[in-house]
């Protein structure tokens, strides 16, 4: 079995920052948010009404929370739970992948992971629509080893990039 470790909690953050704008339902949401922001504006423009204006204003403010929300403060609660400010390990072979050998009965096969995703920085392992594993690119200890964890991978899902599904 190969081996890989690092902090669970220093990428908590960026990794929920890559899976909320890299989603297409975020990328759907925001989108028609701006839409009805925009739409409201050219209203309030051409009509003058203040309520028109105070919707625009609370629409976009919505739109704010929600990203600030997802991208930073969920992230910061995550990344201080002392759950996650240990190594993590990760345990992997042909027949699949385990969360350190401390952690009973976490050994999944790769076939069940629904899908398979990865940017510059991480690797992504869902098990269903929300939930997923992480790894960091840079835990590898060398490119063979990282070539390695893709043959196993790629021989069960295909790893996509670009937008999540």
């Amino acid at each position: 079995m190969e081996k890989i470790s690092f902090h669970y909690g220093e990428h908590i953050t960026k990794v929920a920052r890559a899976v909320y704008f890299n989603s297409w339902k975020s990328r759907l949401a925001i989108a028609l948010q701006a839409v009805f922001v925009v739409l409201s504006l050219i209203l309030y423009a051409n009509s003058g009404s203040i309520i028109l204006l105070g919707i625009s204003i609370a629409l976009l403010l919505t739109m704010a929370m929600s990203i600030v929300t997802r991208t930073l403060l969920v992230p910061r609660i995550l990344s201080a739970d002392k759950r996650y400010s240990k190594e993590f390990e990760y345990l992997f072979d042909a027949e699949g992948i385990e969360l350190g050998p401390e952690a009973a009965d976490s050994k999944v096969k790769w076939g069940f992971f629904s899908r398979v995703w990865e940017n510059k920085g991480y690797y992504l392992l869902f098990l269903s629509k929300t939930e997923y594993w992480f790894i960091a690119k840079r835990s590898f200890e060398d490119a063979a080893q990282e070539n390695q964890f893709r043959a196993y991978v790629s021989a069960h899902q295909k790893i996509v990039s670009g937008v999540i599904r």
